[in-house]
């Protein structure tokens, strides 16, 4: 089968590889959409965010299988002790895979595991014909739910836990700085928990178009300090919760006008910051101004987990999108046929205003 090779940072290959055999807990996955992660192209390009020590050093021991962690594909088959898929399911993977043996496992604190095996870093992804996967990664897909969606569901899981661990209440105000995949999900998804009002900052009027259609107040940070606005919005208070989805490169964290900088300064005193953005390299911190507005900084964990014995995290925000609460195809803008594409993707992805995209690009591999 074709899979995509990685032999160092910024050079790969289509190759012909063996086709992988379920073990006795995953399941086979013929990949009919794969939608590359801006974490994972930053990484390919060498910059050092999270999982970059985990690429570099799979890299240095040769040529390897890596990224696609969001995807779409239909079971094809599964190992002996698989229960609750079936041929032909339709499945993406919201969940990592934890070690089963830490004392955070053992405690049912499954999320914080430190030796959690994430898909398409410590292991091959999607980028390939078919990939095997550990079966509790793995989440059916709905029917109402197209390809498409399903391939860009795995943010949506992230965003959800994001927001959860936010804790907003009932008539919180709420800001988000950046409105790109997970930061307009971010924003859905507090209106949907209770948030009275959700403002979105951006500096992309396309973006912010298509967050006053879903019930957002938008603000265009070229044309407004975004600081100032939110001041005046709350009447003087700040936001209850701000979240932080721009990342990327940024100095200051307290000081500035960097979108880190700026949800510190629009939060109220006893609120939140959200981070959900990667920042690139290191980022400079005065620890008293959060101190003195006794601000809570959240890093959100990454994973599935279960909401009640009905439902998980990861099925509950297919549901989301297969009913319509939740918006997420406005930001699937560009597709290309196949693997050959991988490198076309990574540059249309990370280049997104030169390309007119607004989210990441997929490939196209099987399906619709």
């Amino acid at each position: 089968m074709d899979a995509i090779v990685c032999h160092d940072f910024g050079e790969s290959s289509v190759q012909d590889v063996p086709e992988p055999t379920p073990g006795p807990e995953e399941l086979l996955i013929e990949v009919q959409r794969v939608q590359l992660s801006v974490t994972e192209c930053n990484l390919y390009r060498g910059n050092e965010i999270a999982h970059y020590e985990t690429v570099r050093d799979r890299l240095a021991r040769g040529d390897a299988r890596l990224f696609g962690h969001e995807f779409c594909g239909i079971v094809r088959g599964s190992g002996a002790d698989v229960q609750g898929f079936s041929e032909g399911d339709r499945v993406y993977a919201p969940g990592k895979v934890p070690c089963h043996e830490c004392r955070q496992c053992q405690t049912g604190f499954e999320l914080y595991c430190p030796n959690k095996t994430y898909i398409g870093y410590d292991t091959p992804g999607a980028l390939a014909e078919y990939t095997a996967l550990p079966a509790e990664a793995l989440c059916k897909v709905p029917d109402g739910v197209s390809d498409a969606e399903a391939a860009a569901l795995q943010p949506l899981a992230s965003a959800f836990l994001c927001v959860e661990e936010a804790d907003i209440a009932a008539g919180d105000v709420v800001a988000v700085f950046g409105t790109g995949v997970m930061g307009y999900q971010c924003a859905q998804l507090a209106l949907l928990q209770g948030a009275e009002r959700v403002i979105v900052i951006d500096i992309d009027e396309e973006k912010l178009a298509i967050a006053r259609d879903r019930g957002l107040t938008a603000l265009d940070a070229t044309a407004t300090d975004p600081v100032e606005e939110i001041d005046a919005l709350t009447d003087g208070i700040g936001v209850d919760v701000a979240f932080e989805a721009v990342g990327g490169d940024q100095s200051d964290a307290t000081g500035g006008t960097d979108p880190v900088a700026q949800a510190f300064d629009v939060v109220r005193p006893g609120g939140s910051v959200v981070q959900v953005g990667y920042v690139i390299g290191d980022i400079s911190l005065t620890p008293r101004q959060l101190r003195s507005k006794s601000v809570d900084w959240i890093n959100p964990v990454t994973g599935v987990t279960a909401l009640t014995p009905n439902t998980t995290t990861g099925e509950y925000v297919a549901s989301l999108v297969a009913d319509g609460r939740v918006s997420i195809d406005e930001f699937v803008t560009h597709e290309r046929p196949g693997l050959g594409a991988f490198e076309e993707a990574v540059e249309m992805t990370l280049e997104k205003e030169r390309y007119d995209s607004l989210g990441p690009v997929q490939m196209v591999l099987s399906g619709e």
